[in-house]
């Protein structure tokens, strides 16, 4: 494609010729390359940590047959494309390049704190029980076409994300469900995306490092619905959080749902050991629905599949089929029995905010025969203000709470955990290598040792929890990405124990 059909409409000023061929569009200048037939146009975008503008002279030095940026810079030779806001700009382009894939698809977004994940799994295996092919972009991977592929965003930048969107396209995929980050609407990633659907779950304190405020959190996240309003979709809302009632009134003809009312709510539920009952009232008439799921967060991610489900056309009967065909989500709430001397269940759960820790211990301390163990920690170089709340949250939930390392990433793990032990209070320090008799909480930094200490004072009944990283399988530590599976080291620690 030609570089004066890239920028079609975009309202920008070129400086060089516009009729060079485009292969490709990157935000990386050291993706960027140029062949027989064209080249890569490389978008400068701002990044955590630097100013893409200040790589363009390497972009071009690689190969870029075209540059994208906000000012000009002297000594580029390929054509400059001059815009005034960037990452709006380099979303029409990519929308543009890749044939406007997301209008071939119906594309639900799922916004909010927690349960996301979860809802995307919901909504996949409730559209595969109806007959369609769907695609998903989320934290824990890319589905889509038969292929299970790396996900190194929750919602990709926008020239990966339209390129995904035409590959599912392409491959006969009917409704692509995506997670859509709070940061990926700041950053006009899914600016040029055709929503149907948007799903709002909760808003919890998160992302402050990021946004600052809850207030503009909450923008950030309002920006979805817009999206959907303008592509003459349908909102879903939780009418229970305090957050979605405020959004509600923005988005006053969006469907809702609830515990105790909303258009789409419980008459009738039981939680169980093994999962959730729930006979759910719809505008069009009851759903019996069964799930492996386990809590009372867990039966409000339901009720947003089943609401979403039921705005998109889907039937009662494959509704059901599909909540109770989903057997497991990776990294939340994932249990691990062990049987033998000791009986007991271990969780592996992503849970990495206080309200989300909240809500896995309020779940499980509902079907805990005996003592519940926390082990958690909170990651580095983000959201400070969290790691109090967490500790207050564990302490006040948790029998025994062990307080560890998760991704600290540039920080000292020792000042990380400090932070989380200012936050607990009214119960004992416990000496790590002692019997952890009674309520309290111990320090053992070094995550493997503090997962093998939970399952090493395990008794009969008890439940273990292992909370802040659920489906990943590393943990970077001064820059440094090694392998770390919390699933793989609580099993190995069983069978340690149990050999012992």
């Amino acid at each position: 494609m030609r570089l004066k059909e890239v920028i079609s409409g975009l309202g920008c000023e070129v400086i060089g010729k516009d009729d060079v061929e485009i292969t490709g569009i990157s935000c990386d200048s050291r993706k960027v390359e140029r062949g027989a037939e064209g080249g890569v146009i490389f978008a400068a975008i701002p990044g955590e940590h630097t100013d893409g503008h200040a790589y363009l002279k390497s972009a071009v030095e690689n190969g870029a047959a075209a540059v994208l940026a906000e000012r000009t810079t002297d000594g580029i030779t390929v054509p400059q494309v001059i815009v005034k806001e960037i990452r709006a700009a380099l979303s029409k382009i990519s929308d543009t390049f890749w044939a406007r894939p997301s209008g071939m698809l119906r594309v639900v977004g799922v916004t909010g704190t927690n349960g996301k994940t979860t809802i995307t799994y919901l909504l996949e295996a409730v559209l595969k029980e109806a007959g369609f092919l769907p695609g998903v972009i989320g934290t824990v991977n890319y589905r889509y076409g038969g292929g299970v592929f790396p996900a190194p965003h929750t919602t990709p930048q926008s020239p990966e994300l339209h390129r995904i969107l035409r590959e599912m396209a392409d491959k006969g995929v009917t409704h692509c469900v995506m997670e859509v980050s709070s940061h990926s609407l700041e950053q006009k990633r899914v600016e040029d995306c055709r929503f149907v659907c948007g799903i709002f779950s909760n808003l919890t304190h998160d992302h402050l490092d990021y946004h600052r405020t809850m207030e503009e959190y909450f923008r950030c996240k309002t920006l979805l619905f817009r999206h959907v309003e303008d592509n003459k979709g349908v909102a879903v809302i939780n009418r229970d959080d305090p957050w979605g009632a405020k959004l509600k009134k923005d988005f006053p003809a969006a469907i809702t749902y609830g515990l105790k009312a909303g258009d789409f709510h419980p008459e009738s539920y039981e939680l169980k050991d093994g999962g959730i009952e729930a006979l759910v009232e719809t505008p069009k008439g009851e759903i019996k629905v069964s799930s492996n799921l386990v809590g009372e967060y867990n039966l409000y991610n339901i009720l947003a599949a089943v609401a979403a489900s039921s705005s998109l056309g889907v039937k009662a009967e494959a509704i059901a089929r599909g909540i109770a065909a989903l057997k497991r989500v990776p990294g939340r709430l994932e249990k691990i029995e062990a049987k033998g001397a000791r009986s007991f269940r271990a969780y592996v759960d992503y849970a990495h905010t206080g309200d989300a820790l909240e809500r896995a211990l309020f779940a499980l301390k509902a079907v805990a025969a005996g003592r519940v163990i926390t082990v958690f920690g909170c990651g580095g170089n983000r959201d400070r203000l969290k790691r109090p709340a967490m500790g207050e949250i564990s302490a006040r939930l948790s029998d025994i709470t062990i307080v560890t390392s998760d991704n600290p990433r540039d920080e000292d793990p020792l000042e990380i955990i400090k932070e989380v032990e200012a936050g607990i209070k009214g119960v004992k320090k416990l000496d790590p290598e002692g019997p952890f008799n009674g309520k309290g909480y111990a320090v053992i930094p070094d995550r493997a040792e503090a997962i093998r200490k939970a399952v090493k004072i395990a008794r009969d009944g008890d439940t273990i929890l292992v909370a802040g990283k659920g489906h990943e399988d590393y943990q970077i530590v001064k820059g440094r990405k090694s392998h770390f599976d919390d699933f793989e080291v609580v099993n190995s620690a069983i069978k340690e124990t149990a050999n012992s």
